[in-house]
């Protein structure tokens, strides 16, 4: 009797906690029986969700990693655990960077879970024949990709791949390697839900973007351990003060009080900033608190990183955004190349113009003062398609280069009403190297890694750009300019090492786009260069109105 009691007991605890639901069914997992003896702190966030159900815990989870940490086996168990007892009946939506990684991740995780777990998922899974559609239970898990490009899986045309989807939950896998647009789209299949849950994981790029961002909005716990000396310590925290050698040579975290060696057991997690605890739990983990891996090799490749990468470690070991100095520009950077002359209102050119297209169009307009320099006569945030045309005017603009996206109609038009030359530019990460211009069709396509590095090196080490006296608007076209960093990834297929540069979370970064379009407009011969017998940069409107700009 006392047997089954407990058995009761442990099944009524399986229905509200996918901890117990694990250990009660023995889950099998690809390297044997879902054990967390070497991961304790998987346990928290894995019934993160029993707790938000219970009102003791934000409906917003992130997790900012290294490698290895068992994130992914946790997120699924858990979902397949709601799903099955009915805690997500509008369903789940996992959102991945590519399809290519839906299809991986399909192949990979779910079919072996389901297939090795019969009795406590399998028989509970109705269709198993699509890659993105499950349907477990009463309700269905939504696999997608949220890459946004000229076939939109997100939003655009094809939104409707994701408009007829509701859900009760949410879960960016890799968050840093998405179209921030795409996150936001899919923030919207959560408006008919009364549990809205958002998880966002992902290893971090670069400071200020992505999950770096979502971890500073959190409340920022780290995995502190227990020493039997009454101590806590925290290895990511104390990184690399506490990483200690055992006269066998393997490493060990040394305990901050009495320096002995400390595990990770017993330990809990800490918020750094209990005043967000409301909003979102942000987990830090780094490979410091894994029993599979020793912290001295770490701190070793920390000290001298292989190959010279110490982005990687920082990164994948230690998860910690970074970013090289070299691979992201900075706003003292953008206004030591200001000059003395303010913002002009016109010039006798010829000039290029470069125009970024969103809600609102920003526009850089300049001459070619050399070979290979550049002069910024004005920069601009303007509304209207007819006051470009005018400004062009104002500033006899012979070359131009505009976005094509996201208003390519617009931008057609806008071509075709004007005189002087336009080129509609699309970057294109399959172009390897120069720019392509199509007269007949009046199209250019960049690698865009090609043409953000030429800017990049305009500002940062040659100094090949003269930009207006700094002003409000000088100093926001900084910012933007800025708000990229240059992060090297590995393609999962291919196993290529590319690199991209990637947007920040800080600032928009439309007047960077507008410094490419304006440097693809003026280089190459498609303005002459206006020499020191020809320049013309006399004021031809009050001193008094450039700080309008």
């Amino acid at each position: 009797m006392a047997e089954t009691a407990e058995l009761n007991i442990a099944q009524k605890m399986a229905i509200e906690s996918p901890v117990a639901w694990a250990e009660v069914n023995c889950i099998k997992l690809q390297a044997g029986i879902w054990d967390l003896t070497n991961r304790p702190y998987l346990i928290e966030p894995m019934n993160w969700s029993m707790m938000q159900r219970d009102g003791k815990a934000p409906r917003r989870m992130c997790a900012m990693k290294g490698t290895q940490a068992g994130w992914t086996e946790t997120l699924v168990n858990e979902i397949f655990h709601g799903l099955i007892h009915g805690h997500y009946p509008m369903g789940v939506l996992y959102l991945f960077p590519t399809t290519d990684e839906v299809r991986e991740f399909s192949k990979s995780r779910f079919g072996p879970l389901i297939t090795a777990n019969p009795t406590a998922i399998g028989k509970f899974v109705k269709n198993t024949d699509t890659t993105s559609l499950k349907r477990i239970g009463d309700a269905w898990l939504y696999l997608r990709g949220a890459t946004l490009n000229t076939h939109m899986e997100i939003g655009g045309k094809e939104s409707g791949k994701l408009r007829s989807i509701p859900a009760d939950k949410l879960v960016f896998d890799e968050l840093d390697l998405m179209d921030e647009d795409a996150v936001g789209i899919a923030r919207g299949r959560l408006g008919n839900s009364e549990i809205k849950q958002e998880v966002y994981v992902s290893n971090p790029t670069t400071p200020d973007r992505g999950i770096a961002t979502m971890f500073a909005k959190s409340d920022q716990r780290h995995w502190f351990r227990y020493c039997k000396c009454g101590a806590w310590t925290c290895a990511e925290l104390s990184f690399p003060d506490l990483v200690r050698q055992d006269e066998d040579g393997k490493g060990y975290i040394a305990c901050s009080k009495c320096g002995k060696p400390v595990g990770l057991s017993p330990g809990e997690w800490v918020p750094a900033e209990r005043d967000n605890s409301s909003y979102m739990w942000g987990y830090r983990w780094s490979q410091l608190s894994s029993v599979t891996n020793d912290p001295y090799e770490i701190l070793q490749e920390y000290q001298d990183p292989p190959n010279g990468n110490l982005a990687n470690i920082m990164r994948m070991r230690l998860g910690m955004p970074f970013v090289y100095s070299e691979d992201k520009l900075s706003v003292g950077q953008v206004l030591s190349c200001c000059g003395d002359t303010p913002q002009l209102n016109s010039h006798s050119g010829p000039c290029a113009m470069g125009v970024d297209v969103r809600r609102h169009k920003n526009v850089v307009i300049g001459i070619r003062s050399g070979r290979d320099r550049f002069k910024v006569l004005r920069v601009a945030r303007i509304t209207d398609w007819d006051d470009i045309a005018r400004m062009a005017a104002r500033f006899n603009v012979k070359s131009c280069v505009v976005d094509i996206r996201p208003y390519e109609d617009a931008a057609r038009e806008f071509q075709r009403k004007n005189k002087f030359k336009t080129w509609l530019c699309e970057y294109n990460e399959s172009t390897v190297s120069g720019s392509m211009y199509n007269d007949k069709l009046g199209i250019v396509k960049v690698n865009r890694t090609e043409v953000m590095d030429a800017t990049h090196r305009l500002v940062a080490s040659e100094r090949q750009l003269e930009l207006p006296s700094n002003c409000p608007e000088v100093k926001q076209f900084a910012i933007e300019c800025c708000s990229v960093a240059k992060v090297e990834e590995v393609n999962k297929r291919t196993k290529q090492t590319i690199f991209r540069y990637h947007k920040l979370d800080s600032a928009p970064d439309d007047y960077r786009h507008a410094l490419n379009y304006f440097y693809l407009a003026a280089s190459g011969g498609k303005v002459p260069v206006i020499g020191a017998a020809r320049r013309n940069t006399r004021q031809t409107h009050a001193k008094n109105n450039y700080a309008r700009c």
